[in-house]
């Protein structure tokens, strides 16, 4: 239901499904054999609606109650502000020396 009140098109669809049926399968049914977590990058030019399949992610979880478990990183700090998430560097623990 969410990805459809997104109107995501076919390619936010699949980064969408690949993270939402894990998600699903791994935190809501609980299974005893969830495939690894997936890792995942999106890139892409401005506008080809990366933020967007990631708020999509994000409600997925919300209304699951675990939007507590996962990290959303982006390069940039202005990037990392739109998808409500933090920087690389700072997600890895890694040492900006000026």
């Amino acid at each position: 239901k969410i990805g459809n009140d997104y109107h995501l098109n076919k390619k936010q669809w699949v980064a969408y499904w690949i993270i939402a049926e894990h998600f699903v399968h791994s935190f809501i049914e609980k299974r005893d054999d969830p495939p690894p977590a997936p890792i995942m990058l999106m890139t892409g030019p401005g506008g080809t609606g990366k933020t967007h399949v990631v708020k999509a992610v994000r409600a997925v979880m919300e209304y699951y109650g675990y939007d507590h478990i996962i990290r959303f990183l982006a390069p940039t700090g202005s990037a990392a502000a739109l998808i409500d998430g933090i920087t690389v560097h700072k997600g890895l623990g890694i040492k900006i020396k000026s």
